[in-house]
């Protein structure tokens, strides 16, 4: 199967779907906590040239054991603001998002508003945008929606989420939605689950995004960041999975 962007991936079980289990309350989730052990500072250059505020957004990839594992800088105002967001964020440290009583891996926007009085940090714990089709005025670079691209990116590799035969015994099935970014290199980022029917399914869709390629996305023939989202639905219907 070659799933398109935005468009819905099918992946077919062969079997009935079996009566739900009877509904159970969801562990509490406590959230990602950062520890800013360095204080980002307004750019000197900037305030001499009378750039009085600004604003930076910075997605984090922490894992369960408090680690940063990854950052991408996705819109900011000035470059010198990105510097500085992107610098401080390596500094601090974190205490992982908690589901119950388990460590979790999380992605978390960092938002930046930079004004001559000093930095204020804002979280966005439901990973990306709602709508991540939206772009906002006054960002001299921020991430590509797919329909300002001069062509949807050319996959290069498309892993199928791995379906375990015995889920088809207990007829889990749904939808899963998931999040990511294409990065001026064609590396898939920041994969995550923006809504789904199932958390198993939202699992093994994940892991597969994590793994696609693409030719690098480009706009006016330059490569860019984008912003990008994929659909995919288990259901019972006979059909190819390929």
């Amino acid at each position: 199967m070659k799933p398109s962007l935005l468009l819905v991936g099918i992946i077919s079980l062969l079997t009935p779907v079996f009566a739900a289990e009877p509904a159970v309350t969801p562990p509490p989730v406590k959230h990602l906590k950062v520890i800013q052990t360095a204080k980002a500072i307004y750019p000197a250059r900037l305030m001499r040239e009378g750039v009085l505020h600004g604003s930076t957004k910075v997605v984090v990839h922490v894992t369960a054991q408090g680690e940063l594992a990854d950052l991408l800088v996705v819109a900011y105002t000035q470059k010198a603001f990105a510097d500085e967001s992107e610098n401080v964020v390596k500094k601090w440290k974190f205490e992982p998002e908690y589901i119950g009583n388990d460590p979790i891996d999380s992605i978390v926007e960092l938002t930046f508003n930079f004004e001559v009085n000093g930095v204020m940090m804002v979280q966005r714990y439901n990973g990306f945008v709602s709508n991540f089709e939206v772009q906002q005025d006054g960002y001299a670079y921020q991430a590509c929606s797919l329909k300002n691209l001069d062509a949807i990116p050319t996959p290069l590799s498309v892993v199928t989420p791995t379906y375990p035969a015995e889920w088809a015994d207990k007829g889990i099935t749904g939808k899963v939605v998931v999040d990511f970014y294409i990065d001026e290199t064609g590396k898939t980022r920041f994969a995550a689950s923006a809504s789904s029917d199932n958390d198993l399914l939202a699992g093994i869709s994940v892991a597969a995004v994590q793994k696609w390629k693409f030719a690098p996305p480009t706009r006016a023939g330059q490569p860019v960041l984008v912003h990008a989202q994929q659909v995919f639905e288990f259901n019972k219907q006979v059909a190819s999975a390929n």
